[in-house]
């Protein structure tokens, strides 16, 4: 071989290492690139499925405003709650005709559930006690009647003495 074959084929093998060696670097940067690219995907996909989550909360809150609204009402959540809730029974034992006598409520703490108490002692006659009882079982508040006892004191006039609890609310305040 002649001295310019020599030269072209060294220049040749020299041109054919950049050519590979810039090949390599191409490869391993673009690997390195589609790598980040993948994060970066899947970080966009993350946040994507986060802004969906929360229009879908959203959606979701402005949809049972009124459904949310009507459970509370079931729940006294305040004092003056309570003296609605006494104010309640009251006017249903008036509209029932019986003579109602209230005990002092109590709250009661459970579980970590709030309570209020309150005895009642009702009397008139067989038919209004007994409607009275069923008005306080179906009352629109989340409660229970925890005891009853119904006996005859005179005549035609039944008393009914029962205690009823009410859920109260409590959101914690930190």
């Amino acid at each position: 071989m002649n001295t310019p074959t020599k030269r072209l084929a060294v220049l040749a093998a020299v041109l054919f290492l950049v050519a590979v060696v810039a090949i390599v670097f191409f490869v391993r940067e673009i690997n390195i690139q589609s790598g980040i690219l993948s994060e970066q995907i899947d970080a966009m996909q993350i946040d994507r499925a986060q802004q969906e989550v929360f229009t879908r909360v959203q959606r979701t809150n402005a949809e049972t405003v009124e459904t949310r609204q009507e459970l509370q009402s079931y729940y006294l959540q305040s004092q003056s709650d309570s003296i609605d809730f006494l104010n309640f029974i009251d006017e249903q034992a008036q509209a029932s005709g019986v003579e109602l006598n209230t005990n002092t409520p109590t709250e009661i703490e459970e579980d970590g559930v709030t309570y209020l108490s309150v005895g009642y002692e009702f009397t008139g006659s067989l038919n209004r006690v007994e409607n009275f009882i069923q008005k306080l079982e179906n009352l629109p508040y989340v409660s229970q009647l925890e005891s009853l006892s119904l006996s005859k004191q005179s005549g035609s006039t039944w008393i009914a003495k029962v205690v009823i609890t009410v859920n109260v609310l409590n959101y914690e305040t930190n």
